[in-house]
């Protein structure tokens, strides 16, 4: 079902395919989040001012982190 491409990735970032759908499904929920909190910010900006920004810079370093193990 999955390539060799596939197969090299998920033992690049040393994962089962469950454990990497997991984490990338959390990305997921985690960017919609910011997704609302940006359209929130769009039309009152008083609100969510830094929310998007910190998620986004959060979740580049969780990226950053799994890359290192």
């Amino acid at each position: 079902m999955f390539s060799k491409k596939c197969k090299a990735h998920l033992d690049d970032v040393n994962m089962t395919r469950w454990e990497h759908f997991k984490f990338a499904f959390g990305f997921i929920v985690e960017l919609k989040k910011a997704e609302l909190a940006l359209l929130l910010h769009m039309f009152a900006p008083r609100y969510c001012e830094t929310y998007a920004s910190d998620k986004i810079k959060s979740l580049a370093a969780k990226i950053n982190e799994q890359h290192k193990d």
